[in-house]
C-alpha cells in the first residue's frame, strides 16, 4: 500500500480545521444551529488528518 506525504496530510488537516472553525463561527453569528453538526464533522476530519500526518502517513 502506498503511503501519503505527511506534509500534504498536514495541509489537508489544517484546511479541514479551518473550514470547520469558519462554519461554526458563521453558524453562531447567524444563529443557525443546524450547521454546528457540519462544523463538527469538518473539525473531526481535520483532527484525523493531522493525527495521520503525525504517524508518518
Amino acid at each position: 500500500m502506498q503511503t501519503q506525504d505527511p506534509k500534504k496530510l498536514k495541509g489537508v488537516g489544517l484546511a479541514f480545521l479551518g473550514v470547520g472553525v469558519a462554519f461554526s463561527a458563521v453558524a453562531l453569528a447567524a444563529g443557525q444551529t443546524a450547521f454546528i453538526g457540519v462544523s463538527a464533522a469538518f473539525i473531526a476530519l481535520g483532527v484525523v488528518f493531522l493525527g495521520k500526518s503525525r504517524q508518518g502517513g
